[in-house]
């Protein structure tokens, strides 16, 4: 008599865990077929738990296939946490590769290398995004299968940074961009170390700018902070809002321009213009154009003014004034230079508005006469009534103008004060202003000084 063999199932689990796979065998001699509750019980006595596919279970008791392989359980596979991304607010590239300004029409200025990348405090430098800690997966056994936490990174804080909501990075001052592949820096000093020419090209920053070499002719250099160049300065232009040293001096053709908001010290000034809201500070001024809001101290060294224009508001001390040769020295004191400019500009303008007012007149008489004897045409009468029109407005213009140069010629001959002072000598060929009042110095005089007594100019 033959056995009778039910029908069997036989569960297995893959190597990893992630796969519960099931197949049966034939019943034989009407042998019993499974029911979805032992099929169910037979993954359950093999530890499976998860991921178990009903719908496929319920099936696989209606219909299959003998010894074919199923797959009724898959685990999660675990996503892994995204890394922190960091994201620089510059082109990092151009912060080491400088790259020549082309202009509109096609140009290049090889001058304009852009070496400076200024940022201002509270700029946005880098933002990072946080990594993510990912979602655990599991198997069909049950067990967890970890997920990896995204890598962190870290905003590249450096000098003069500061992080802002752990997500930003910004400047904490005014200053100079710089970028080492690990950290961002924000430096307050630009520093060259050697000349300025057409490898650094010109310079425009906001904080302080310090040269150790030369700053040759026809480069800029333009700093909201101070300015100090520890070799020669050629026919250059510094503009600075803060103090500018020369520790070597200024020597030109006349071409280039010192401007500061501060004081200028300067080892000599030859043939170059400074304008220095403070003081200008130096040993010697050679043909050279000086103008300070405050005072000029000509007092180390040779302590000389020789040849070109000199103007302060309030003092001018010197060794000497001129020079044996009598050269051409202009000096003026007592007011900002800027008025004396502003009264020769208003003069001028005065001066051409009435001479246009008398050609007008001129072409009104002349118009008029002929129209009283009928010789005007249709078009030379319409040209007389728009010379007519325009009087009045020029005639407002003209007086206007002469309140406003009064007022200012006013305060030229108001001034009193400054005074320039001469330990050595003044020199024949200078001419000495202040206000509207002028002094030619005829005679060599020693260790004198020059100020307003009784509305003249008197030498002390």
């Amino acid at each position: 008599m033959l056995e009778i063999v039910n029908e069997k199932v036989n569960v297995e689990v893959s190597r990893d865990k992630m796969l519960g796979v099931i197949w049966f065998t034939p019943p034989e001699e009407d042998g019993r077929l499974l029911t979805l509750e032992e099929i169910k019980l037979a993954i359950a006595n093999r530890g499976i738990t998860k991921g178990i596919d009903e719908n496929a279970l319920i099936e696989l008791s209606q219909t299959k296939k003998y010894n074919y392989k199923y797959i009724v359980a898959q685990g999660k596979t675990a996503t892994d946490g995204i890394d922190g991304k960091l994201t620089l607010n510059f082109d990092s590239k151009k912060l080491v590769k400088f790259v020549p300004k082309q202009n509109e029409d096609g140009t290049v200025d090889f001058k304009d290398l852009g070496t400076v990348f200024n940022v201002k405090k509270g700029e946005l430098l880098a933002t990072k995004t946080f990594p993510t800690l990912g979602e655990d997966g599991y198997n069909v056994l049950g067990g967890v299968v970890r997920a990896k936490k995204g890598k962190d990174i870290r905003l590249p804080k450096g000098k003069n940074t500061e992080i802002v909501d752990d997500t930003i990075l910004v400047a904490s001052v005014d200053g100079k961009l710089e970028y080492d592949g690990h950290n961002v820096y924000v430096n307050t000093v630009y520093t060259v170390q050697g000349d300025v020419d057409s490898s650094i090209g010109n310079i425009k920053f906001i904080g302080n700018v310090v040269v150790r070499g030369t700053v040759h002719a026809g480069f800029t250099i333009e700093a909201d902070g101070s300015v100090e160049v520890q070799g020669p300065v050629e026919d250059a232009t510094i503009i600075a809002g803060g103090d500018i040293i020369l520790t070597y001096g200024v020597q030109g053709t006349e071409k280039g321009k010192i401007v500061s908001g501060g004081n200028v010290i300067a080892k000599f000034i030859q043939n170059a213009n400074v304008e220095a809201k403070g003081d200008i500070i130096t040993e010697a001024i050679i043909h050279g154009v000086a103008d300070a809001g405050n005072s000029i101290r000509v007092e180390m060294g040779k302590g000389t003014i020789v040849g070109g224009n000199i103007a302060a508001t309030n003092m001018i001390i010197a060794k000497s004034i001129g020079s044996p040769m009598g050269t051409a020295t202009n000096v003026q004191i007592g007011v900002p230079s800027e008025l004396y400019q502003e009264h020769r500009r208003m003069a001028d303008e005065l001066k051409k508005k009435k001479e246009d007012f008398s050609k007008l007149e001129k072409s009104v008489n002349f118009l008029t006469a002929k129209l009283r004897g009928n010789a005007l045409d249709l078009n030379r009468k319409v040209m007389l009534n728009k010379l007519n029109a325009s009087r009045g407005p020029l005639i407002e213009e003209i007086d206007e103008l002469k309140h406003q140069f009064k007022i200012l010629s006013d305060t030229l001959s108001g001034a009193q004060d400054g005074l320039i002072r001469v330990s050595d000598a003044i020199y024949p060929g200078v001419k000495i202003t202040l206000g509207n009042i002028v002094k030619y110095i005829d005679d060599v005089q020693h260790g004198v000084t020059v100020r307003k007594v009784d509305g003249e100019l008197s030498i002390i």
